[in-house]
Protein backbone atom coordinates (compact mmCIF):
# COMPACT_ATOMS: atom_id res chain seq x y z
CA UNK A 1 0.00 0.00 0.00
CA UNK A 2 1.27 3.70 -1.01
CA UNK A 3 0.99 6.06 1.51
CA UNK A 4 1.32 9.41 1.16
CA UNK A 5 0.18 12.63 3.45
CA UNK A 6 -2.79 14.68 2.06
CA UNK A 7 -0.56 17.37 3.32
CA UNK A 8 2.23 17.20 0.80
CA UNK A 9 0.27 18.98 -1.93
CA UNK A 10 -0.83 21.94 0.54
CA UNK A 11 2.91 22.58 1.83
CA UNK A 12 4.22 22.54 -1.10
CA UNK A 13 2.16 25.31 -2.36
CA UNK A 14 2.07 26.87 0.63
CA UNK A 15 6.12 27.25 0.45
CA UNK A 16 5.80 28.92 -3.50
CA UNK A 17 3.36 31.51 -1.82
CA UNK A 18 5.86 32.19 0.62
CA UNK A 19 8.77 32.77 -1.88
CA UNK A 20 6.34 34.36 -4.18
CA UNK A 21 5.17 37.20 -1.85
CA UNK A 22 8.88 37.05 0.35
CA UNK A 23 9.89 39.45 -1.86
CA UNK A 24 7.30 41.86 -1.78
CA UNK A 25 8.86 42.56 1.98
CA UNK A 26 10.17 45.64 2.88
CA UNK A 27 13.82 46.76 4.56
CA UNK A 28 14.24 49.29 7.28
CA UNK A 29 16.40 50.24 9.73
CA UNK A 30 16.49 52.40 13.01
CA UNK A 31 18.86 55.60 13.76
CA UNK A 32 19.72 56.67 17.18
CA UNK A 33 21.51 60.48 17.75
CA UNK A 34 23.92 59.24 20.37
CA UNK A 35 25.55 61.56 23.43
CA UNK A 36 29.29 60.62 23.94
CA UNK A 37 30.15 63.00 27.21
CA UNK A 38 33.55 62.66 28.96
CA UNK A 39 32.81 63.30 32.15
CA UNK A 40 36.03 64.68 33.50
CA UNK A 41 36.97 67.47 31.06
CA UNK A 42 32.73 67.79 30.47
CA UNK A 43 33.79 67.78 26.10
CA UNK A 44 30.70 66.30 24.04
CA UNK A 45 29.91 65.30 20.45
CA UNK A 46 26.60 63.27 19.17
CA UNK A 47 26.62 60.89 16.43
CA UNK A 48 24.01 59.99 14.07
CA UNK A 49 24.54 56.29 13.46
CA UNK A 50 22.38 53.00 12.95
CA UNK A 51 23.54 51.24 16.19
CA UNK A 52 22.59 51.54 19.49
CA UNK A 53 24.77 52.63 22.38
CA UNK A 54 25.98 48.94 23.14
CA UNK A 55 26.50 48.11 19.82
CA UNK A 56 28.64 51.16 19.16
CA UNK A 57 31.13 51.05 22.04
CA UNK A 58 31.42 47.30 20.62
CA UNK A 59 32.64 48.96 17.33
CA UNK A 60 34.09 52.01 18.21
CA UNK A 61 35.25 51.71 22.09
CA UNK A 62 34.97 54.84 24.56
CA UNK A 63 38.06 56.76 25.79
CA UNK A 64 38.38 56.12 29.94
CA UNK A 65 35.95 58.38 31.42
CA UNK A 66 33.39 59.08 28.47
CA UNK A 67 29.46 57.61 28.85
CA UNK A 68 27.11 56.83 25.99
CA UNK A 69 23.59 57.65 26.19
CA UNK A 70 21.03 58.28 23.54
CA UNK A 71 19.03 61.20 23.06
CA UNK A 72 16.53 59.79 20.24
CA UNK A 73 16.11 57.29 17.67
CA UNK A 74 13.48 57.27 15.00
CA UNK A 75 12.77 54.57 12.10
CA UNK A 76 13.51 54.67 8.31
CA UNK A 77 12.10 52.90 5.77
CA UNK A 78 15.01 51.23 2.69
CA UNK A 79 18.55 49.95 3.11
CA UNK A 80 21.61 51.31 4.38
CA UNK A 81 23.87 49.41 2.32
CA UNK A 82 26.95 51.91 -0.54
CA UNK A 83 26.71 54.21 2.34
CA UNK A 84 23.33 55.98 1.65
CA UNK A 85 22.37 58.67 4.21
CA UNK A 86 19.90 58.36 7.22
CA UNK A 87 16.68 59.24 6.63
CA UNK A 88 15.70 62.65 8.07
CA UNK A 89 14.16 62.58 11.60
CA UNK A 90 10.68 63.35 11.25
CA UNK A 91 10.83 65.74 14.33
CA UNK A 92 13.39 67.97 13.00
CA UNK A 93 10.57 68.41 9.94
CA UNK A 94 9.09 71.76 9.71
CA UNK A 95 5.28 72.05 8.52
CA UNK A 96 7.18 74.22 5.70
CA UNK A 97 9.16 70.87 4.93
CA UNK A 98 5.66 69.06 4.08
CA UNK A 99 4.16 69.61 0.93
CA UNK A 100 0.01 69.63 0.87
CA UNK A 101 -1.94 67.15 -1.46
CA UNK A 102 -3.01 70.48 -2.95
CA UNK A 103 0.32 71.90 -3.69
CA UNK A 104 1.28 68.33 -4.81
CA UNK A 105 -1.82 68.07 -7.85
CA UNK A 106 -0.49 71.77 -8.37
CA UNK A 107 3.09 70.15 -9.30
CA UNK A 108 1.69 68.01 -11.71
CA UNK A 109 -0.28 70.00 -13.76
Amino acid sequence: MNFRPKFTFFASNAFLLFLTFSTIAQAEYRVFTLHIINKSSQVTRQVETTLDPIQYTTFFPLKKGEDISYIETWRCLGRTDSFKAHCDNPRLKTPADEVSPAKAAAKLD
